[in-house]
């Protein structure tokens, strides 16, 4: 699926957005918590002391449902079966990912689609999936969803390295992204480039540009308008 980019959207997806949709029923509330790690000490004749550390791992958590029946509300890009929506489909994938052993990527975009600061585009695990079904509401899937940021990371390697002198000394290897899912490639943009010229040259595959602006989370607005020296995130070539 593609993503839709219009003001106050939410999307999900999942390998390199493989697989993915936007939420077919926007939530009530949606709660962003990151919290610090400072530490705090105690220090004679001085007192208590806070340390300042680096934020812990962003949390972000909603609830709303997936609907089975069909309301004038509805992100139109949604699950059916037979002409109805299919709440189920939603709950398979969820279920799914949470399963793979891969994070997912949870985007949300605000009022202003323009505007980096508003939009939210991080890997995530699904911490927390709880789903109930309401009297009233026969084919509708309500549901509880929690998430947390993911961080990739590689373990650290050393080689040994003879010195002049004689000696050995351990030097540390460049880490390496462990998941191969996960593209590294970039690519920075010149001027006169576009999206469809990136995918070609770069992906062998001028098709692909879609999932180059997806990826980066640029709208469809930016297109005609992209900055020269800004870094792209490329998809895996495929072989």
């Amino acid at each position: 699926m593609e993503e839709e980019t219009k003001p106050f959207s939410m999307y999900i997806s999942w390998n390199n957005n493989e697989e993915g949709w936007p939420f077919p029923i926007l939530p009530g509330k949606v709660t962003i918590k990151r919290e610090g790690s400072g530490k705090e000490y105690r220090i004679i004749g001085t007192g208590p002391i806070q340390t300042i550390e680096k934020p812990k791992l962003a949390e972000i958590s909603f609830e709303s449902f997936f609907p089975g029946n069909s309301y004038p509300f509805i992100n139109p890009k949604h699950f059916q079966t037979d002409g109805k929506p299919d709440a189920h489909r939603y709950v398979y994938y969820i279920n799914k990912w949470m399963h793979s052993g891969y994070p997912v990527r949870f985007s949300y975009i605000g009022s202003n689609i323009n505007d980096d600061k508003t939009k939210i585009w991080l890997p995530m695990t699904i911490e927390s999936f709880e789903r109930w079904e309401q009297g009233g509401s026969p084919g509708d899937i309500f549901y509880s969803l929690k998430l947390k940021e993911y961080v990739f990371f590689a373990p650290a390697r050393a080689r040994p390295v003879q010195q002049p002198d004689g000696t050995t000394k351990l030097v540390k290897e460049q880490a390496q992204a462990w998941d191969p899912r996960v593209p590294q490639a970039t690519y920075t943009l010149k001027p006169g480039d576009t999206l469809l010229k990136v995918a070609r040259l770069q992906l062998g595959d001028s098709g692909r540009w879609r999932e180059i602006q997806q990826l980066n989370n640029i709208t469809d607005s930016e297109l005609k308008r992209l900055q020269p020296g800004r870094v792209l995130q490329m998809p895996a070539r495929r072989t």
